[in-house]
């Protein structure tokens, strides 16, 4: 696919937006715009412990989140997406489902180590100070996760939880989409395709 930033407009930007800061939740992501088959698999699998499959409903790729702001201004946001333009394409393999919190309410697929997302991380908040950002995506508390569920019921967590420690069928993914969204409901803000 050839590179570029493709600039697209959000129904609620108008040009009073462009100057102003926003405080609707912002994130820069990788995403994966090719078949992610073992991914979906496992979303299909994991919804049954939801009431209805979050990541299902969001209408989004398979990503990770490499920033995430309450507070910012999109034109910024924007610039950091096309001057990151034309970027490699990065494969992970994932290797394990964990759970960010101990009710195990969010499922996780856990990649492995990859230096290319590590340096993109890096790249990113090089460019914005990273005091701007959610605490738990920063350089130095950043986990790269791929999310599989949200919104585990409480009926099923001890299932959840079983399923943290059963076998995992190992698959990888590559992700070859940044882009900047707000959200909710996700609306892409800017996005460079490779």
């Amino acid at each position: 696919m050839p590179g570029g930033t493709i600039r697209i407009e959000a129904p609620f930007r108008d040009q009073r937006s462009l100057s102003m800061k926003s405080t609707m939740p912002f994130g820069i992501n990788l995403r994966a715009s090719g078949s992610a088959t073992p991914y979906w698999d496992l979303v299909d699998r994991v919804s049954a412990l939801e009431t209805t499959s979050s990541v299902r409903t969001l209408g989004y790729p398979p990503h990770i989140t490499l920033a995430k702001y309450d507070v910012a201004a999109p034109r910024q946001l924007e610039e950091v997406v096309a001057t990151l333009s034309g970027i490699s394409p990065i494969t992970l393999s994932f290797d394990r489902l964990r759970s960010f919190d101990p009710s195990h309410t969010i499922l996780w697929a856990s990649p492995k180590p990859n230096e290319g997302m590590r340096e993109l991380h890096s790249r990113i908040h090089d460019a914005i100070d990273p005091i701007t950002c959610k605490p738990a995506y920063r350089p130095g508390k950043w986990t790269p996760h791929c999310t599989v569920a949200l919104r585990i019921a409480e009926d099923k967590r001890d299932a959840a939880k079983r399923l943290l420690t059963a076998d995992f069928e190992p698959f990888t993914l590559t992700f070859d989409v940044l882009d900047c969204v707000s959200s909710p409901p996700i609306k892409i803000l800017a996005v460079d395709c490779h």
